[in-house]
């Protein structure tokens, strides 16, 4: 069967490639995404914020910029890459996906003033590095959470997390579709870490928190806001160990694997199925709470690889 292929650009950055229609970000190596609590996100570009006063979730009310930029032509036409169209180059491959393709993701930050933390937007993102955010000596992506920090006016913990979006703006996708986010990475420090989330948009809460703590993973789920519960899921991995984990909502299933194994499956109500939901990946750390910036570590998340499939 043969794919019609597009290529498309995030101000220069290359994001993902269409198959039969559907955006798919391309996979680098295959990924096997307690109690914690937030608020909402009431700043315009604020990159998800938490929600629920007694929940974890994240609540959030505004979008931010996608850093969308024009398509990739080989003959500056309509941005198709051809095999050998009138007059136009060779084809090229797109070579292999990048460990976290950036220009897909907006990040928050613990740093800020007031109720607005820091964001930095997809077309900022690959390059930027600073205190809480940075990069490894082995290649990974560090995301570090200090005790403290800016963090939005409902939400309880700071974080240094990375936001879904679109080519237009927040990434909002159906349930009924493939969706998929697999995660490659380690905890260096920390007691109860967010490592991943499925984030119900127009409800403004999170659907699914994948919690770390080297007791074992806890998958928190939420439909309504302050009702949410958690499943432990054993599986315990010690600190400064690597694991992977695929996260989903896929054919209106919510599932979880670790390290190659199922561990979690739930269909949500038929009310929560009708929502538009996107990811988040990075350090959310449970303990963590509002105050000055902090500079000291109190958890630091490693991320090696993220691969994204929506299909």
């Amino acid at each position: 069967m043969n794919h019609a292929r597009r290529l498309f650009a995030c101000s220069g950055l290359l994001i993902s490639a269409c198959v039969n229609g559907q955006i798919h970000v391309p996979a680098g190596s295959p990924g096997t995404t307690t109690t914690g609590s937030g608020g909402s996100d009431a700043t315009p570009g604020i990159g998800g914020g938490s929600g629920g006063a007694t929940g974890p979730g994240d609540s959030d009310a505004s979008v931010g910029p996608g850093g969308a930029g024009g398509d990739i032509g080989t003959d500056g036409g309509e941005g198709d890459v051809s095999m050998g169209g009138n007059g136009g180059a060779p084809a090229q491959d797109a070579g292999p996906a990048p460990p976290i393709d950036f220009s897909m993701w907006q990040l928050q930050l613990p740093t800020g003033s007031g109720t607005s933390p820091t964001i930095v937007l997809p077309d900022q993102l690959a390059g930027f590095s600073n205190l809480y955010f940075y990069k490894a000596d082995d290649g990974g992506q560090i995301f570090m959470d200090p005790a403290t920090g800016v963090t939005t006016s409902g939400s309880v913990h700071p974080r240094t997390e990375l936001r879904e979006m679109s080519m237009t703006g927040t990434a909002a996708w159906s349930s009924e579709a493939i969706n998929t986010m697999s995660v490659t990475g380690k905890v260096l420090k920390g007691s109860s870490v967010t490592i991943a989330q499925v984030f119900n948009g127009p409800e403004s809460i999170t659907l699914a928190e994948l919690q770390y703590s080297s007791n074992g993973f806890t998958l928190f789920y939420e439909e309504a806001k302050g009702q949410g519960n958690s499943t432990k899921l054993g599986n315990a991995v010690p600190l400064n160990t690597q694991y992977t984990f695929t996260i989903g909502l896929s054919k209106n299933v919510l599932s979880l694997s670790i390290n190659g194994k199922p561990v979690y499956s739930h269909t949500p109500s038929s009310h929560t199925l009708g929502s538009k939901f996107y990811f988040k990946v990075g350090n959310y750390d449970q303990t963590a709470s509002p105050g000055a910036v902090g500079t000291t570590a109190h958890s630091l998340v490693e991320v090696y690889k993220v691969a994204v499939v929506h299909q």
